[in-house]
């Protein structure tokens, strides 16, 4: 991970004030991997896993670093000694935060929060001067560095809140407070590292908790329930159902809100809780109607999150970015309302980061396959492999644990107009399947 210094001048001046012992006159960027590092780059290094970024200080100053911080005691000036990393980057990035003149847009959830950010972005950058969070950045390191890449001067900074243990996105909170504030849904992915559910569902919640006063928050009364530490705050309640204060409804692929009707492009369409969600964000905020719906328009589903290829005389729905039993199931749907000429295949990966549940969630997605009209199930992975015993035996499906031959199969299959599905946790790499082929 890399970001670049957008407002140099601010920031150095910020920096030097903060270190006053290490005087800068140009930071071009911050970067968390020595690879990745330019001239004039302060250098985070990272202890990992596998690799610890303090074993590669004295490489990252080969390629132009002026400044690294270090966990360990140095007596070169050019590196910043402290016992805690990840401390000083959160320094920084408060500190940004009280300079910065934005209005800050927080979304967090388990499933749909890059696509919501960027759906966002693109369609309030046409009308306001806009950041949003660079890629996924979203985690306790990640999510700082990335915002200090944003101007003081931005109207709109949309950021992405992610949490994968319990109090994460509180702490994100502490940093860079949201003056509007959406959860787009809460399910189960990254539940083994909470010890219930509930954990979880506060764990998210913090975001609205920690809205400003003045702020706006946003819910979908169909995913979110208006707990009662939030009442006290301006609140734009949505959805389907009598909960909310809007009510929405769908005629075809046109969505009725207050009796105005927006077109969703067929592409966008099995997003559409999300399209909702940014049209009434933007509404809020000042974007009419003809202009928001322009920009759906040209709005591109980023690769890995839902995306239609084209592929030889066949289509594939490339959902292959990650997997939780919420977002698997919404594919099932997804692609068993989608009208089509040849088969549906879907090739299930499997779903990572459940913990102790992990056999009895994918288990239990063979009575979602058994009610849908795909016609080939095929799983890839150790976690998957049971589900056969309870898939209808009316239906074709099969379990792989080498990728190689679930290619092969999976060639035999195919034919014209079929439909092939990928969906799986990212360290499956479905995509992959169509690589070299």
């Amino acid at each position: 991970m890399r970001i670049e210094i957008k407002d140099k001048n601010k920031f150095i001046n910020m920096f030097n004030k903060m270190y006053k012992n290490n005087n800068v006159s140009n930071v071009n960027g911050i970067s968390i991997d020595s690879r990745k590092i330019m001239k004039n780059d302060i250098y985070v290094p990272i202890k990992g896993n596998k690799y610890d970024g303090h074993d590669y200080i004295a490489e990252s100053f080969q390629k132009g670093a002026i400044i690294s911080f270090s966990e360990q005691r140095s007596n070169n000036k050019n590196i910043i000694s402290t016992k805690s990393i990840l401390n000083e980057v959160e320094k920084l990035a408060k500190n940004w935060s009280k300079l910065s003149k934005s209005k800050i847009i927080g979304v967090t959830g388990s499933n749909g929060k890059t696509t919501t950010k960027n759906l966002l972005f693109h369609i309030l950058e046409k009308e306001f001067i806009c950041h949003k969070t660079v890629g996924n950045y979203n985690s306790s390191i990640g999510f700082p560095i990335s915002f200090l890449s944003s101007k003081v001067t931005d109207q709109f900074c949309i950021l992405e809140y992610g949490a994968s243990k319990p109090n994460e996105i509180q702490k994100l909170c502490d940093l860079v407070s949201p003056d509007y504030s959406f959860i787009t849904n809460i399910s189960k992915a990254h539940i083994k590292n909470y010890k219930t559910f509930k954990e979880l569902i506060d764990t998210k919640y913090a975001i609205y908790d920690s809205t400003k006063n003045d702020g706006v928050i946003f819910i979908n009364t169909d995913e979110i329930e208006i707990r009662e530490s939030i009442k006290n705050k301006k609140i734009v309640s949505f959805g389907f159902s009598d909960k909310s204060k809007i009510k929405i409804k769908l005629e075809d692929n046109n969505l009725i809100i207050n009796n105005k009707k927006i077109l969703i492009p067929e592409n966008l369409f099995y997003i559409k809780d999300i399209v909702i969600a940014v049209y009434m964000i933007c509404n809020y905020l000042g974007v009419t109607d003809n202009k928001f719906q322009n920009s759906l328009k040209s709005f591109q589903i980023p690769n890995g999150r839902g995306n239609y290829i084209r592929y030889n005389d066949h289509q594939i729905i490339n959902d292959s970015y990650n997997a939780n039993p919420n977002s698997v199931n919404f594919a099932i749907n997804r692609i068993s309302k989608i009208a089509s000429n040849g088969k549906k295949i879907f090739i299930l990966g499997d779903m990572l980061e459940l913990g102790d549940i992990e056999t009895e969630e994918h288990n239990k997605l063979a009575d979602s396959f058994n009610k849908s009209n795909i016609d080939i199930i095929l799983t890839y992975g150790e976690l998957s492999k049971d589900i056969h015993k309870y898939i209808s035996k009316n239906k074709y499906s099969k379990h792989y644990n080498n990728k190689s031959k679930l290619r092969i199969e999976l060639n035999n299959l195919v034919c014209k107009d079929d439909i092939v599905y990928l969906k799986g946790s990212r360290s499956m790499k479905l995509e992959s399947l169509y690589v070299n082929n």
